[in-house]
């Protein structure tokens, strides 16, 4: 019986490799995202001279933010069950970790969709200036 939590989690990365195919599955970039995205919120108004769509431009940072971040909690609680004591088949794990990558995959659709419409919002210049911001 494994004890350790951090062997558990080592387990269960080892377990996401050896479900898949021969290569790892991508990695979503839902993480780095949500790094650029938090950072940028407080420099909307810097950047942006037009109090209306600094406003909404805001807005869009924030709900991509909360989307990341809820997708990042509902990952962490999937794998918290992967990692609990009881002994799971390879059935659940493999429904597991597909339920951790179908929560990136639809979180990194719906950021894609915020990110145009925040295009729409933003000038090329406008834009360039928040996307510096890493």
């Amino acid at each position: 019986m494994i004890r350790s939590r951090t062997h558990r989690y080592a387990l269960l990365a080892l377990a996401l490799l050896a479900c898949g195919a021969e290569t790892p599955p991508a990695q979503l970039p839902s993480t780095a995202a949500r790094d650029r995205v938090a950072a940028r919120v407080e420099l909307v108004e810097l950047v942006i001279s037009d109090a209306e769509r600094a406003a909404k431009v805001r807005s869009l940072y924030i709900a991509m933010d909360s989307l990341l971040l809820d997708t990042k909690r509902a990952q962490a609680r999937q794998l918290a069950l992967l990692g609990a004591e009881r002994p799971s088949s390879d059935r659940e794990t493999r429904a597991g970790l597909a339920a951790v990558q179908q929560a990136e995959a639809s979180a990194l659709a719906r950021y894609i969709e915020l990110q145009l419409e925040l295009r729409r919002f933003t000038t090329a210049a406008e834009f360039a200036r928040l996307d510096a911001v890493k």
